[in-house]
């Protein structure tokens, strides 16, 4: 997913697409449609700058009535209009600010027949001839006309048409008022094919600004200021971002953003509803009965990440409250708005489990990257996505323990390594469904890695007040990678062309090859010298080699400023020593025999969450291929078998992780469980209590482990139920 906002191609990506509507033929439509051929070829460029917006939510049918005030200004002149908007919500007329009525939508058919004939009629007439627009009787106004795309005509979802009648020039505002209605059920009309992104059930529903369930232009990037009232019924609570207090009136509440953002992110239903305070931030829980347990610990989750970001970058634009609404499962699962974040039921369920953390930690970055800090394309999603991670990322270094530190760069190298080729950070948008696995591992893993090495480049506190700057200069505003590349290289005071080139736009990443002899000193010393190599020219970057020796605290780590293809090195120690390691702390974007390996089986493990499990095998084994030694192979190899109750299969898999590298650390204590999962499931309780045994005698409390073996040796597994633990 684009997580939060983006959800679909920008419009310059759109294929060429027919236009249909289903009502009856008027002329003045016709002739809207001919006009719509013959000066608009391509959308006017246009800035959409305010809302006035009042709907109403009707549960028994499952509708949403909506009647919006659109304002808009033209940045050329033209006559011609389109605005998106979610193809459930058929428009019933589209008036200008006079008041004067549209139109009827048109048969396309029909329009094209009718078309052609005029056409036909005009060839003979001078080539700039064009069919005048019609007047109102009695006002001299031009009549509107509109026509609205049917679901499924083109890839970007539907679209209204609009022909003002006569043409607007430059820079003038145009008001119009949309009125519209229609069953929000599934996810028809909207622009993911399987999760509906606006939804009214019998109890609660929500509308996401990506939903586009007002007409808008320009996904993501404009902004424009909002004055919402939303009707709900009786008994229900509505919850949403305001820069000014809710007001809720009876059954209506009022919603008002008077900076410009993307508006509209707005939940309602039944909920229970309970304020926590974290610091300076009040967090408002909207949640559905029997999820209020998780409550206190999504609260601590949200209220330290939304302290720590504010201490590192400044105050995010939505000031110091944040609704967090729980859905149901047939939407995302994680989606953000200013001011909100919604959370779908089956985050509830999973509670603290792993990996819940690390996505609500990403989610409340969004607040800052992506919200406070605007796109001017869907192009420029590095800024806000990978930004967003990498926040993530040093908030979950900031308090790990050395172990956890090392297991979190490597992850992190791994899943950045899987699809780089795949395309290259600033080309991922146009290139990939931002769906895919592809597309999340290069825009949140590659994407995040891609700012550690800016850091390193940069060195931390230069990077830290890039970050601070990249906030202040930009809140409120859109801003591009390429404004990021010019305020990078101001704040370093050096031209940064080059790293952007190689790591945001580029794909390869270098292979190290290290040479070197050890000379023993006339003094009983050792002296290892040698050269670092890599595959690529102008590299420019710091890179850790490490010398391990004989005795205690004999490593020696030194940093070597690579710039071009290879770097000597030369190190003293006493012990003797036993082998030079590149980039131990896992701080460089780089391929090594080890990752390939790695990339491979992390493929296995996205295959195996999507439930392919026979090309998972087949991922995992290839994986092997190259490394009959790899503990982490063999135990999602393992957690693979037991998922398909081939018992036998995956306890001879998590017995070879336990006689193999056993890297990362925790692969022992959860190896152990797994295999007494597999043993409760073949009914040997005997040899499923010794292994939980075993796992607890690691003390290794990893992704709660120890909670667990004591889980299981209390009560026996059950294949029915849920996984204890994610793959990693």
């Amino acid at each position: 997913m684009r997580q939060p906002l983006f959800l679909e191609k920008v419009a310059n990506k759109m294929k060429s697409r027919i236009w249909q509507a289903t009502v009856a033929v008027t002329a003045v439509a016709v002739s809207s449609l001919i006009i719509w051929g013959q000066t608009n070829s391509t959308r006017a460029p246009l800035d959409v700058t305010d809302y006035k917006i009042a709907a109403e939510v009707l549960p028994d049918t499952n509708t949403l009535k909506v009647t919006a005030d659109v304002t808009v200004i033209p940045l050329q002149e033209t006559r011609t209009l389109a605005l998106e908007l979610n193809g459930s919500l058929k428009v019933e007329s589209v008036t200008r600010s006079r008041g004067i009525p549209a139109a009827s939508t048109v048969s396309m058919t029909t329009a094209q027949s009718q078309s052609a004939q005029v056409n036909a009629v005009s060839k003979n007439a001078p080539a700039k001839m064009a069919v005048p627009a019609k007047q109102a009787a009695g006002t001299g106004a031009a009549v509107v006309t509109f026509v609205q795309d049917q679901v499924g005509v083109g890839e970007l979802g539907p679209s209204v048409r609009i022909d003002l009648g006569e043409f607007v020039p430059a820079n003038t505002p145009v008001t119009l008022r949309f009125t519209y209605s229609g069953a929000l059920v599934t996810a028809e009309g909207g622009p993911l094919l399987n999760k509906r992104l606006a939804g009214v059930a019998s109890d609660h529903g929500y509308l996401f600004y990506a939903a586009r369930w007002f007409p808008f232009h320009d996904y993501a990037s404009d902004r424009a200021t909002s004055d919402i009232t939303l009707t709900v019924p009786a008994g229900w609570a509505a919850a949403g971002y305001s820069d000014t207090p809710v007001v809720a009136n009876g059954k209506n509440y009022h919603f008002v953003q008077n900076k410009p953002g993307l508006i509209g992110s707005i939940a309602f239903g039944k909920y229970n509803t309970k304020s926590l305070h974290y610091g300076d931030y009040e967090l408002n829980f909207l949640t559905r009965p029997g999820s209020d347990a998780v409550v206190p610990h999504f609260g601590e989750t949200i209220g330290k990440a939304l302290e720590y970001y504010t201490r590192q970058f400044g105050r995010p634009e939505a000031g110091n409250k944040l609704n967090i609404v729980e859905i149901d499962d047939e939407s995302l699962e994680y989606y953000s708005g200013q001011g909100i974040m919604f959370l779908a039921n089956t985050v509830f369920d999973r509670g603290d489990r792993a990996g819940v953390e690390d996505r609500i930690q990403r989610e409340v970055a969004f607040q800052w990257w992506g919200l406070t800090v605007g796109l001017k394309s869907f192009d420029d999603a590095w800024i806000s996505q990978g930004l967003a991670e990498w926040s993530a990322i040093q908030l979950r270094e900031s308090t790990a323990s050395p172990a956890e530190l090392y297991n979190l760069q490597r992850e992190t190298l791994e899943k950045a390594l899987t699809f780089e080729q795949t395309a290259s950070i600033a080309r991922a948008p146009a290139n990939l469904d931002d769906q895919s696995t592809a597309y999340q591992y290069i825009m949140y893993a590659k994407g995040a890695f891609a700012y550690r090495l800016l850091r390193e480049t940069l060195g931390k506190p230069k990077f830290d007040q890039l970050l601070h700057r990249f906030l202040e200069d930009y809140r409120g505003k859109n801003a591009s990678i390429d404004d990021f590349e010019k305020l990078t290289s101001k704040v370093a005071g050096d031209n940064l062309r080059y790293f952007f080139a190689r790591w945001v736009e580029g794909t390869g990443v270098p292979e190290f090859q290290v040479d070197y002899l050890i000379i023993r000193t006339k003094s009983g010393k050792f002296v290892t010298r040698g050269t670092v190599k890599q595959n690529y020219d102008n590299l420019r970057l710091p890179v850790d080699i490490m010398l391990r020796a004989e005795g205690e605290n004999e490593n020696k780590k030194v940093t070597l400023k690579i710039e071009d293809s290879s770097e000597d090195f030369n190190i003293e120690t006493n012990g003797k020593p036993l082998e030079v390691v590149v980039d131990p702390d896992y701080k460089v974007l780089h391929i090594s025999d080890d990752l390939r390996v790695s990339a491979i089986a992390r493929r296995g493990i996205e295959l195996f969450k999507d439930g392919k499990y026979a090309e998972a095998q087949q991922q995992f084994e290839a994986a092997l291929k190259l490394d009959r030694s790899n503990s982490w192979i063999y135990y999602h190899l393992g957690v693979l078998y037991l998922e398909q109750r081939n018992y036998d299969l995956a306890i001879d898999n998590f017995k070879a992780t336990l006689t193999g590298t056993l890297r990362p650390d925790w692969l022992q204590v959860w190896a152990n469980i797994k295999m007494g999962n597999a043993y409760d499931a073949k009914g040997d309780r005997t040899r499923a209590v010794a292994a939980y045994k075993r796992a607890q005698d690691t003390d290794d409390n990893y992704d709660n482990a120890l909670d667990a073996a004591k889980k299981y040796l209390a009560t026996p597994y059950d294949p029915k139920e849920k996984a204890a633990t994610a793959a990693r």
